[in-house]
């Protein structure tokens, strides 16, 4: 692992990598190992990869499209009635968004947010523009959208960017946590893999919900925090989902911009964790209807490399301490790769990664 206070950063190498990086930390140059045992040179991809593992081992990490600075609060923003002020993981949040018919999709994310009398920290507003609809943060422009029954999404867009910006967190993770008696099972995974659709099915097998993206982690207690938020579920999980989810048939629509649509699954408080909880287990899950239903053990340099993979933000106070904590829970945490064909063999396997991670080992 190569990491930078500076950048507050990390990078991961195989053994290849690790090579090309104590040749260059010991002098040598990128020709020198272009062309090493090989007239023809190296594929333009691994010449890439030559050139970062360079770059790395001088002090410079490439590039990385995280969010962008939080605007400060425009008091004019929040000049006019705000439709709801509510708490989002206690940060009170000004929200500005059309009545009609639209409401209904707006206040849908937002709908388990305890309201609050405290003066607002951000604001965030749908408004018409010509002939778009603009989604502002803090007075700020955030995202344009086209139509109308996208500005709901739009709002939950901007929720979570908040959360990434302002939320009380050490790692953010693009993960859903959920919660079975004393297991704390964090579900990590690239978008399009199936983990929001595995957490709802959880949830209505008796699981807990915390999170669902992000999944906010404190080193110091290696606990993720509860959040009043909804599970997002694209069309494609809605009909196997509905007999655990009645509420699907009514609830709103939302069109993403390439056209896929979603529905936002509000727990119950009965099924919804209020308090932090520990994580006991990371899986990593993806949905294949051809699968083999099998779980992996993974070993920790596996499993921070998925972790990296599937989407990871490190807090702006993070420091080294807190990278060697996070070393640690990787390494003490066990973790396990799940290949499932349905959501009935996903929850099969979790129970049995459960039995035998109570077993005394020997």
């Amino acid at each position: 692992m190569v990491y930078s206070e500076v950048r507050n950063r990390f990078a991961g190498l195989d053994a290849a990598g690790v090579s090309a990086y104590r040749a260059f930390d010991a002098g040598a140059q990128v020709e020198d190992l272009r062309f090493s045992g090989n007239d023809q040179g190296l594929t333009s991809a691994a010449s890439d990869a030559l050139e970062a593992i360079h770059a790395l081992s001088q002090g410079g990490f490439p590039g990385e499209g995280g969010p962008e600075a939080w605007p400060a609060l425009d008091p004019s923003s929040c000049e006019d009635p705000a439709t709801a002020t509510v708490e989002i993981d206690g940060i009170p949040v000004s929200l500005h968004y059309p009545s009609g018919e639209s409401e209904r999709r707006c206040q849908d994310y937002f709908r388990n947010c305890p309201p609050t009398g405290r003066p607002p920290r951000c604001c965030l507003s749908a408004q018409p523009e010509k002939n778009a609809w603009v989604i502002r943060v803090n007075g700020r422009e955030f995202l344009t959208l086209e139509r109308e029954h996208q500005i709901g999404l739009g709002l939950m867009h901007a929720a979570r960017a908040l959360l990434y910006a302002e939320g009380d967190y050490d790692i953010a993770f693009h993960a859903a946590m959920v919660a079975h008696g004393n297991r704390g099972i964090m579900l990590c995974a690239p978008r399009e893999c199936g983990k929001s659709t595995l957490a709802a099915y959880l949830v209505a097998q008796g699981f807990e919900l915390l999170a669902d993206e992000p999944a906010l982690l404190h080193l110091d207690t290696w606990s993720v925090q509860a959040l009043r938020l909804p599970i997002s579920l694209k069309q494609g999980s809605w009909s196997s989902l509905r007999e655990h989810w009645p509420q699907l048939a009514e609830a709103p629509v939302h069109v993403r911009s390439d056209g896929t649509k979603i529905c936002l699954a509000h727990p119950t408080d009965e099924h919804r964790s209020t308090a932090p909880r520990r994580v006991t287990q990371l899986v990593f899950p993806h949905y294949g209807a051809s699968s083999v239903p099998h779980a992996e053990s993974l070993l920790p340099l596996h499993t921070l490399r998925l972790l990296s993979d599937g989407g990871m933000l490190l807090a702006k106070h993070f420091a080294r301490d807190d990278f060697e904590t996070f070393l640690k829970w990787v390494c003490v945490t066990p973790a396990y790769k799940l290949e499932y064909p349905s959501l009935q063999e996903a929850c099969t396997l979790l129970r049995q990664i459960d039995r035998n991670s109570a077993r005394p080992q020997i």
